[in-house]
């Protein structure tokens, strides 16, 4: 294992999760050049789908930790087992999740003061929630069996069509009904496609044992996904009732915090991957060196992140907020963005670590802490002068709780592994 090793199985993914998020992002400039009452229906349909994902992306977690593992043990049957039944969750799950925001969608339109054609749009994407939940799985499946580039690729050709059809559709007048339309065909496409690429490497037999095995890293990493979807959910509804100028600014800038966070994201799950093999090996020299190298490929990439989300924040900037009153909000809250995005990209070697490991229930019980700091703090300060500036502090100290939490709990694990080690010594 080496740094070169790391950035071969880190980068693909990080792109691939960046280049899924582009989906969105294309959608939202298309539908901003239809005006901020689009723009703003579109970004609060936005929040609701990915709290939808969430339960989707905590299998995708959960089952590339136990591929990983079994990996680095050369189990292919299971690792077979275990990809067939996280299908079968994928699908259980997603049509529930799917009946829930039928019931509940009339709230929505009053919940985010948004124009009732958010609705109009929701409705559409739901048509694709099970086939992008597919892809979102078998796409984990992929990466974890080494197949990085060919999702990659797959994921580029996706958005490059995205974009020309979204363009497409607005210049043809379907509006914001045909930029849903399009981005339900490509899910549609990328499903049919992975679902027939995995088929050598997935067995579609229900496994009582393996599905209590899933369900149990499950309900931890669900815990941690659901708590950071309410507070992003009370971020969103905070600025939402401090004007259309600010809310139009915010979606803008949610939608970068999604690029940065996909990239990191899927940057630290290259090295989730490398930790779980080294776990299925029972090897502490190859663990070690898995960690070194994790720090020394993070610490590069620190330095280079923050840089290229400033570049992106502006090209987008300059595409859809072109008035002055617009951009000068745009110009106060990105410095906060950038601040937090250096500390998440540092904080990524202890949360992939621990992820690796297996640790859902401290990641659970940190989520839950940081989240709560940060709904506190965004709801008193956007009650005074700083407004919208207020309410991304609070996300910078939710970024600053989760890294040092994390931190502490990892040099807590390391310090009793240690310590076991010496006392096994000692009894020999």
């Amino acid at each position: 294992m080496n740094q070169k090793k790391q950035l071969k199985i880190s980068l693909p993914i990080a792109f691939e999760y960046v280049i899924n998020i582009f989906m969105t992002l294309v959608d939202t400039i298309a539908v901003s050049i239809l005006g901020t009452k689009e723009l703003g229906a579109i970004g609060a349909m936005s929040v609701i789908i990915n709290i939808m994902q969430m339960s989707i992306q905590t299998i995708n977690v959960t089952n590339t930790t136990l591929v990983a593992k079994e990996l680095g043990k050369k189990d292919h049957d299971r690792i077979k087992l275990i990809s067939g039944n996280s299908l079968i969750l994928t699908v259980i799950i997603s049509l529930i999740t799917i009946l829930v925001v039928v019931c509940i969608k009339p709230i929505f339109p009053v919940l985010f003061n948004v124009d009732a054609i958010c609705n109009t749009y929701l409705v559409i994407r739901l048509m694709g929630f099970v086939q992008n939940s597919i892809v979102t799985v078998l796409s984990g499946q992929q990466r974890t069996l080494g197949k990085q580039g060919n999702i990659l690729v797959l994921r580029i050709l996706a958005v490059i069509c995205n974009l020309i059809l979204d363009i497409l559709v607005v210049k043809l007048g379907y509006g914001i009904e045909g930029v849903a339309f399009v981005t339900v065909v490509l899910d549609t496409i990328l499903a049919i496609y992975l679902f027939i690429k995995s088929n050598r490497s997935t067995q579609y037999t229900f496994n009582m044992p393996i599905i209590k095995t899933i369900m149990n890293l499950f309900k931890w990493n669900f815990v941690e996904r659901i708590v950071t979807r309410v507070d992003n959910f009370v971020f969103n509804i905070l600025v939402s009732r401090m004007g259309e100028l600010e809310y139009a600014v915010h979606v803008i800038l949610i939608q970068i915090k999604d690029i940065e966070e996909a990239f990191i994201q899927g940057f630290g799950d290259g090295i989730t991957i490398s930790v779980g093999v080294a776990s299925g090996k029972r090897q502490k020299h190859y663990m070690n060196e898995v960690k070194q190298i994790a720090k020394k490929v993070i610490t590069k990439v620190s330095m280079i992140i923050p840089v290229v989300v400033l570049i992106i924040a502006m090209i987008v900037m300059c595409i859809s907020l072109r008035t002055p009153e617009l951009q000068l909000i745009y110009y106060q809250v990105l410095p906060i963005l950038l601040i937090a995005t250096y500390v998440n990209i540092t904080a990524t070697y202890y949360f992939a670590i621990l992820r690796g490991i297996r640790d859902f229930k401290f990641l659970a019980q940190r989520n839950f802490v940081s989240s709560l700091i940060k709904i506190i703090i965004a709801t008193i300060l956007a009650y005074t002068p700083l407004g919208i500036i207020g309410v991304w502090l609070s996300y910078l100290v939710y970024s600053l709780v989760q890294k040092y939490m994390s931190k502490i709990q990892l040099q807590n694990k390391e310090k009793n592994e240690e310590g076991v080690t010496n006392e096994s010594h000692s009894e020999i």
